[in-house]
């Protein structure tokens, strides 16, 4: 009897099911997605054309969203997949008696619209997700004037106008506020510049135009009298402006490095009058726009030189120390200057530059 048990108890052990002896890394995984290759996570994607389901797709498994995005999938790029997640998370956060159309609310169908890449061919689906709160779509006018309105739609009535394309000229002007108040806010042009409004209905004035090449000019005024009064350039130049609508003039141009130079002379004759720089150095010119010659320069020290030629050629006629400085006080100051230093200085003032420390000093104590 024993013996029997014994024998038992050894067969069972050895028989025990190797399924009994797995552990929990053997366990199957539960995202099995993760298991397949990046390319055919990749085709599977691209077979997923509905909003709602690259939403669902993505949070299920957030690396294969993540996937979609890098690789540039049309649907998940497009700014309708980022109305779509944010319904479906919050339906997820708020409980299954929370519906989709309740979600959708007036701010995303603007902020929708407002994107450059947002599409009337989406309208049916935002219609079946929220029909209470979605966009309609219509063509009206003639010629010129004719262009494509997209507005909220409540239920069957349309409601406040969002966006008015002009189909002839490729013009698109974007709209907020309430129905009938609403006032244009921004308008983008065919060739890709984009103007900003402020004001309200009727009185919306030009505030700022942000050009293709990252160029943007600021105006002030009422609405028809809009002056350009500064351009800001990508290089980190900017412009400053006086002057009516249509004959703003050139005053004041500062340039990256720290350069201010100042204009005189009414539209298109501006001309360059006086250049001052980081080091305190202020430069003096005269003459016709795109002639103006250097005819002075006062220097940080209190010296200032005088010239005299045309552009280009200007020569150093005159210098003028400063007033504080003798001699013995200049020749100390050349001294401990070095030789590189002290040819500079005599290049400056239109001496030789040759010969030795000595030789320097003695030409620029005479100079």
């Amino acid at each position: 009897m024993s013996r029997s048990m014994s024998v038992c108890s050894g067969d069972c052990s050895m028989s025990r099911s190797p399924r009994a002896r797995r552990t929990e890394d053997d366990a199957p995984p539960t995202d099995w997605l993760g298991e397949l290759p990046p390319e055919l996570h990749l085709r599977i994607l691209e077979g997923v054309d509905d909003f709602s389901d690259c939403a669902a797709f993505s949070l299920a498994s957030p690396r294969l969203g993540l996937l979609a995005l890098r690789s540039g999938l049309a649907r998940f790029k497009d700014p309708l997949f980022a109305v779509a997640m944010r319904l479906l998370l919050i339906q997820r956060f708020a409980g299954a008696f929370v519906t989709v159309s309740a979600t959708l609310n007036e701010g995303t169908l603007r902020a929708y619209t407002a994107d450059r890449r947002a599409s009337a061919d989406h309208f049916p689906w935002l219609a079946r997700v929220s029909p209470a709160l979605c966009l309609s779509s219509e063509v009206t006018g003639a010629g010129a004037s004719r262009a494509k309105y997209w507005r909220l739609r409540r239920g069957d009535a349309n409601g406040a106008n969002l966006r008015r394309r002009l189909l002839q000229s490729g013009q698109v002007q974007h709209y907020e506020g309430e129905k009938g108040a609403e006032r244009k806010v921004r308008m983008e042009t065919a060739n890709g510049n984009v103007l900003h409004y402020e004001g309200e209905r009727g009185a919306e004035r030009l505030v700022r135009t942000v050009f293709t090449s990252g160029n943007v000019h600021y105006y002030e005024g009422e609405k028809g009298a809009e002056r350009k009064v500064r351009a800001v350039f990508t290089n980190g130049q900017v412009q400053h402006y006086e002057g009516e609508k249509g004959a703003e003039r050139l005053v004041r141009t500062e340039f990256a490095d720290g350069e201010v130079q100042y204009y005189e002379g009414e539209k298109g004759a501006e001309r360059k009058v006086r250049a001052v720089f980081t080091n305190g150095q202020v430069q003096h010119y005269e003459g016709e726009k795109g002639a103006e010659r250097l005819v002075g320069t006062e220097f940080a020290d209190g010296e200032v030189q005088y010239y005299e030629g045309e552009k280009g050629a200007e020569r150093c006629v005159r210098v003028v120390p400063r007033a504080s400085e003798d001699k013995a006080a200049a020749e100390k100051r050349y001294q401990a200057m070095r030789v590189a230093e002290l040819r500079s200085e005599c290049e400056r003032l239109g001496l030789a530059t040759t010969g030795v420390k000595a030789a320097l000093v003695a030409r620029l104590l005479a100079a």
